[in-house]
């Protein structure tokens, strides 16, 4: 892999993905008792209070560890398909695929190893809506040199994405998101922004191909990093100016500000502010826990929890 620039901006990379799950409490049940992840907000979809959305990532929730989930009640599956993100890689401690074997099969998550395109061994598996995950090593960090568990997920490693042919979204990562094309084979490029969670992009060549449709088990978006709501406004006017693409309007979501576009690739992108992050309205003790509404929700709360299905 070639030398990352020392001089990149400090907020780069992966922020979150957001997946489409059905089953809340069998989702919950996943990621926090699987997966180990940290559940560090409990809320709703702003645009459709009647969901959850759920937010995992490590004991605070920082850019780049998080995996959230929206959960759409009697949601059909998903269709994967081009234009979309077809595998997300969290990263675990170097030696711990034997840990983890055991441990997804405890749990009756069937799991096989296998390569990615550049070589490196993966550990591979989907979620209960299907979703498709792998777990990767990080290479800088080994089992018997965390104080944590040996187990213990580190973030994300990578996202893959699947697209017909390269487009202009490989200037876009570049110029915009902060990636550097670091390696490349046949069909598969690989982009880093940094070696730390988050850091790391894959686009997969396969030509000709059908579009995927929305549901169970996809990903609805990739979001990436921006220090802040200067840092992505100027990504923005980058990105109309030199792209010709449009960015919605900023959403404020209480923990970030995003923007969302299509990337010419076909898959949903967000830009998505760093702060304020998921400490804004929670303990770091209680991170979770209880049902968080924004504002302008909080006088329906009542209404929204009868609706809500029960999540421990």
């Amino acid at each position: 892999m070639a030398e990352l620039n020392e001089t990149r901006p400090p907020s780069r990379g992966l922020h979150h993905i957001t997946t489409i799950i059905g089953n809340v409490q069998r989702t919950a049940d996943f990621y926090a008792d699987v997966l180990g992840l940290k559940r560090v907000k409990k809320t709703v979809c702003y645009d459709d209070p009647g969901s959850y959305h759920l937010y995992y990532g490590d004991n605070v929730g920082k850019p780049g560890t998080i995996i959230s989930a929206l959960a759409w009640q009697c949601v059909a599956k998903g269709l994967v398909g081009v234009g979309e993100v077809v595998q997300t890689a969290f990263r675990v401690p170097t030696g711990s695929f034997d840990w983890w074997s055991e441990q997804l099969g405890a749990a009756n998550v069937a799991c096989k190893l296998d390569h990615s395109p550049f070589g490196e061994p993966m550990l591979c598996f989907a979620d209960p809506d299907g979703t498709t995950l792998a777990l990767m090593e990080a290479k800088q960090v080994r089992a018997e040199d965390t104080c944590d568990a040996v187990h213990t997920v580190l973030g994300l490693n990578e996202v893959v994405l699947n697209v017909r042919r390269e487009d202009a979204t490989i200037d876009i990562l570049q110029d915009v998101l902060g990636f550097k094309r670091v390696a490349h084979t046949k069909d598969s490029i690989r982009f880093a922004a940094h070696d730390g969670p988050g850091g790391t992009l894959t686009l997969r060549t396969i030509g000709a191909s059908s579009r995927g449709r929305l549901g169970g088990g996809t990903i609805r978006h990739v979001a990436f990093r921006a220090a802040d709501i200067e840092d992505q406004l100027a990504m923005v006017q980058k990105l109309q100016r030199f792209y010709g693409v449009v960015a919605t309007e900023p959403i404020e979501r209480t923990y970030l500000t995003a923007v969302g576009f299509r990337a010419p690739c076909g898959v949903l992108f967000e830009i998505a502010t760093d702060g304020p992050g998921f400490l804004i309205d929670e303990a770091h003790n209680c991170l979770g826990d209880d049902l968080k509404l924004p504002g302008f929700l909080e006088e329906r709360r009542h209404e929204l929890q009868s609706i809500l299905p029960p999540l421990n």
